[in-house]
């Protein structure tokens, strides 16, 4: 009876989770026929071009994920996700379009995973300076902008400010998280092999606090990036970055009434001041209290076409989040499906060059070397150039620098020319709940990559050879791929962080510019001129692919409580961590920490 009921039960259960996964796909392909349906949006004439910009800026095409699916069909609103390059084109479109009488831009960007860093906004903000010569105004309201809205911001023509707004951001902070007192606590084993000085990625694993090299890089390269924000900041401002830095050390937050005094913002005004100014420019003599307008998304929709490729495209593959081995999941770079994606392009005959967008940290060392294999050999046939977003470092340079030409924003983050070893044991932890581990081994190093037992002396040294060799390797390939000497290669690695202003003295990058600029070059180098037809790879999920997948694991199941929220976003971001590190020889290139700004 006992085993009866298990089986009723069991088999209830999956009926039921079949039934709720039917009704489920069921609403989404309803939603999806009727959205197919629908014609494109429409752009309003005489309209302000409206930018929310609540939301995430990434390099790579968009995918709608079956919770913005639902979400719409509920009529539950989400952060806009938007792709760099349409956000760009888009604008730069509605510059000369007649039926956009200005740009308006409003709300606070939401980064996620790697998207919306200041390499890829101050793309957006030259978009927004371009849009101003067209002689049609750009206007902002803000309330509590985060640094990287009021970079944007700061190139418009009047910025409106909440009269109870703020500026809590006084500066750059970063704060590393490090984990060796936890591992300590609970008897979580780690060891480490490093090559480079300033290669300082495994420290948060067994330090509690910055090793001096790391500090060191970490003020150079903050300071840089500082600059470049203040530089745009000022120049808005009208005053010196000095006084600038001054009125920060001194005040700290700023108040709606000092960013005014300051000249950071223009106006102090309500929402209903600053539509009367927004209806006054779109012509709108309605007494209601709204504007004509067309969304930044709806504009993207309706006027976003691909330029003719009957000669041929410029392909633009998009590296963006960790490099892992494999396949690789949403938001990481898969050493082999990112591979396979070049060997295809690069047996397209419509394919004249391929332009690799990276915004990397870098990741498992046999990944990147797999990719870098396979732009080496595109390089043969076609012309390869290199764009670097937010950060292309350590495996991220190492998949970069064989291009033709490297570009990358002053404020991108590149370099990390260095390897590191990381390895992590649970016997403490193990024994101490009551488990042991005996083995039996043909040869002495059978279980050299064992994780229930610390790893000797002798195997450390091992490794760390292989981990000299594969460092002598890196800085070979950079060698070679920059057509510089060795031992000044041998300078400027050491795992050392650089800003992208100072690789481009260093030599590690060849120009400063932006997405836009690296397919313009590349659109020469493969005689389709500087404004080449352009395709996107790999191409964004198919929705239904990523549902049937989410199904069969169970994810559409209700929310729970709160508790169980936080605990599975726990859960979710160890496993992402976990899942970085996953070189089956524990070899890794990749930035020394997650470098947010604060």
């Amino acid at each position: 009876m006992k085993e009866f009921l298990k089986m009723f039960f069991a088999t209830f259960l999956a009926m039921a989770l079949v039934v709720i996964g039917g009704v489920v796909v069921l609403m989404v392909g309803v939603g999806a026929l009727s959205s197919m349906s629908k014609p494109k949006p429409v752009v309003v004439d005489e309209s302000m071009l409206v930018f929310n910009m609540s939301g995430n800026i990434q390099d790579s095409p968009v995918s709608q994920s079956e919770q913005e699916v639902i979400n719409q069909l509920i009529g539950q609103d989400a952060p806009q996700k938007y792709a760099l390059r349409d956000v760009l084109g888009a604008i730069r479109r509605a510059a000369s379009d007649d039926d956009i009488k200005g740009l308006y831009l409003k709300g606070q960007f939401q980064p996620s995973g790697y998207g919306s860093g200041f390499a890829a906004l101050k793309e957006v903000r030259e978009a927004v300076l371009d849009f101003k010569e067209s002689g049609k105004p750009v206007i902002a309201n803000v309330v509590y902008p985060s640094a990287q809205s009021l970079y944007v911001v700061s190139a418009a023509d009047t910025v409106y400010m909440n009269p109870e707004g703020m500026l809590l951001n006084s500066g750059f902070a970063s704060q590393p998280m490090f984990l060796a007192g936890f591992f300590e606590k609970y008897g979580i084993g780690v060891q480490v092999t490093k090559a480079g000085e300033y290669k300082s990625a495994a420290e948060s694993f067994v330090l509690k606090k910055m090793s001096e090299p790391a500090r060191e890089q970490t003020e150079a390269l903050i300071f840089d990036l500082w600059d470049e924000y203040v530089a745009a900041i000022v120049e808005k401002a009208e005053i010196s970055s000095e006084e600038f830095q001054e009125i920060l050390d001194t005040r700290g937050i700023l108040t709606a009434d000092d960013a005014l005094e300051i000249g950071i913002v223009d106006k102090l005004a309500f929402a209903e001041e600053i539509i009367e100014e927004l209806k006054e420019v779109t012509g709108e003599e309605s007494s209601k209290s709204k504007f004509r307008a067309t969304t930044l998304a709806k504009y993207i929709q309706s006027t976003n076409t691909n330029k003719s490729a009957k000669d041929g495209y410029v392909a633009v593959v998009y590296a963006e989040g960790p490099i892992v081995v494999g396949e690789g999941e949403s938001g990481q770079i898969g050493g082999d499906r990112i591979a396979r994606e070049i060997r295809k392009l690069r047996e397209t005959n419509k394919v004249k060059a391929i332009v690799l967008r990276v915004n990397s940290p870098g990741g498992s060392a046999l990944a990147s070397e797999v990719i870098q294999h396979e732009l080496r050999l595109a390089k043969e046939d076609l012309p390869v150039v290199v764009s670097m977003g937010t950060v292309a470092a350590s495996g991220g340079y190492w998949i970069s620098t064989y291009a033709d030409k490297i570009f990358a924003e002053p404020n991108t983050i590149t370099g990390s020319i260095g390897v590191i070893g990381l390895f992590m044991n649970f016997q403490e932890i193990a024994n101490n709940h009551g488990f042991t581990f005996d083995t039996v081994k043909t040869s002495k190093f059978a279980d050299l990559s064992s994780a229930v037992r610390p790893k000797s002396d002798e195997e450390m040294e091992l490794i760390q050879g292989e981990i000299d060799h594969i460092y002598g390797d890196f800085l070979a390939k950079v060698a070679e791929g920059r057509s510089l000497p060795i031992d000044e290669v041998a300078k400027i690695a050491e795992g050392r962080v650089w800003s992208g202003e100072d690789a481009l003295e260093i030599g590690l990058v060849d120009e400063l510019g932006g997405l836009e600029a690296a397919i313009a070059y590349a659109g020469e180098l493969a005689d389709l001129g500087s404004d080449p037809a352009v395709r996107d790879f790999p191409k964004p999920k198919d929705f239904f692919d990523e549902l049937l997948k989410n199904l069969s694991q169970n994810t559409m199941i209700g929310q729970g409580s709160a508790v169980v929220e936080v605990v599975k976003s726990t859960m979710e971001e160890v496993e992402s961590i976990a899942s970085t590190f996953n070189d089956p020889s524990g070899v890794y290139a990749i930035l020394p920490y997650r470098l947010d700004i604060k």
